[in-house]
């Protein structure tokens, strides 16, 4: 026997059920009374309006006047399996064991706690919706779930615990679970804002109101249906002329030969007119590269030489790019020792070869000077080549990557997680994360492809 529908699904039908039933008898009375067809008409208008409000989410309703950047996702297990489903998630969640990793610590605090698992990813099964009103006041919004009013306590208990979110607040509001900063939690139970019409039918989008120094874009992104794949597009759309002017001079590649650039695992790749303006649109359409942000497996393993690094990037320019073989230090990572190998190459143009041995100082880096070479700890070697620096381990074995960067991109990032399968289990199939950004008809595009 088949379960009966959601209510909101079953309303929907009974008022598609009657509209049809309205049109029907618009015909037949059309041919006695107009005066009676122009009120059926209206009724037919006010049911296909009442229609279109039901079939929008009711967590829309919850975007503040005043915000930032807003990401929603119609169903969290929905996107969750698909991307579980593409190679690179199944290696990561079944191959490595992450998924069972996590839902082991998981599942022993929620116990410890008295909460069932099964309440909790309850909440976790249906809508997301993220609110960022500044770079320090942010919520999630997460339901509806009948399970919503009784886990917030515990929620705020878990994440305190956790992640050390002492001063985080939890609410509840018509099965909806709001987590975040006090201000940002007020201002989504106001509600009071919106977002473009042609978003709210998506089941994901990201959309944001930001500003880069004196200027100011729209960005949006869209999850794109393709089978194999998950493909993301952002589109970053400058508000006036002076910010057209602005994104056209950081969408401007420079011309280099293609062999400038070494590949490993992981290449991450900037080639731009304007360096620091393309981390900042970057880091607002939500790719955030920063140490502070995001931990990702190739580390310095000093902290002296990641200041020396710190001092040195202020006197680079482009193109730069670092390649690192990042499967010895997954590993290590996952079985929760501290990385030991680091295999990388970066290279970038260098405005003031001095600047080298001065960042070096300045931080107490200890070092060996070889004409143009610095031998540093831990097999590291600065290296000084035709305006360039070069900074390198003793071992890389640079891979055949299965992409390139096009003659139009601007920022370029590729994971290759066939050849990581390969080195950590012995074979695999073809998968990969791809990030391009590129300057394309007044706007800047951002491409994220992951299979």
């Amino acid at each position: 026997m088949s379960e009966p529908p959601e209510p909101h699904t079953f309303l929907i039908q009974e008022i598609f059920s009657t509209c049809y039933l309205l049109s029907c008898v618009i015909i037949e009375v059309g041919k006695k009374n107009k005066e009676e067809v122009l009120i059926m008409r209206k009724w037919l208008v006010f049911i296909s309006v009442l229609i279109a409000v039901l079939s929008f989410s009711q967590i829309l309703n919850y975007v503040p006047t005043d915000f930032k950047a807003i990401r929603y996702v119609k169903n969290l297990s929905d996107f969750y399996g698909e991307l579980k489903n593409l190679p690179t998630g199944r290696f990561l969640t079944e191959t490595l064991g992450l998924e069972m990793m996590v839902q082991g610590v998981l599942e022993s605090q929620l116990l410890s706690r008295n909460i069932e698992p099964s309440d909790f990813y309850d909440l976790l099964s249906h809508e997301l919706l993220y609110v960022q009103l500044d770079d320090e006041d942010n919520c999630f919004i997460l339901g509806p779930s009948s399970k919503a009013k009784t886990l917030k306590d515990s929620v705020k208990s878990l994440l305190a615990d956790l992640f050390g979110a002492e001063s985080v607040v939890t609410m509840e509001k018509d099965g909806y679970l709001f987590i975040g900063t006090s201000k940002a939690v007020s201002a989504a139970l106001k509600g009071g804002g919106s977002v473009p019409e042609e978003l709210k039918s998506l089941d994901f989008f990201n959309y944001a109101r930001v500003h880069v120094k004196d200027y100011s874009f729209t960005i949006v992104s869209r999850k794109k249906p393709v089978e194999d794949h998950l493909t993301i597009e952002t589109e970053i759309i400058p508000n006036d002329d002076i910010s057209g002017d602005f994104l056209r001079e950081v969408g401007q590649p420079r011309n280099i030969p293609q062999d400038y650039y070494v590949y490993g695992e992981l290449t991450l790749i900037f080639n731009t007119a304007n360096y620091d303006g393309l981390m900042d649109l970057i880091s607002n359409a939500g790719i955030s590269l920063s140490s502070e942000s995001v931990e990702v497996p190739v580390q310095l393993p000093d902290e002296k030489l990641g200041k020396a690094m710190e001092n040195l990037s202020k006197k680079l320019d482009t193109p730069m790019f670092i390649s690192a073989n990042i499967s010895s230090s997954l590993m290590d990572l996952i079985s929760g020792s501290t990385p030991t190998t680091l295999e990388l190459v970066a290279k970038a143009r260098i405005k003031d070869p001095k600047a080298i041995e001065e960042a070096l100082k300045e931080a107490n880096v200890q070092y060996e000077k070889r004409g143009k070479e610095f031998i540093l700890q831990n097999n590291l070697r600065l290296v000084l080549e035709n305006g360039t620096v070069v900074l390198k381990s003793e071992q890389f074995t640079p891979k055949t990557p299965g992409e390139h960067p096009g003659e139009k991109d601007v920022f370029f990032l590729f994971l290759d997680m066939k050849a990581v399968m390969e080195a950590l289990v012995g074979e695999g199939e073809e998968a990969y994360v791809l990030v391009r950004g590129f300057y394309d008809d007044g706007k800047m595009v951002l491409y994220v492809n992951v299979k």
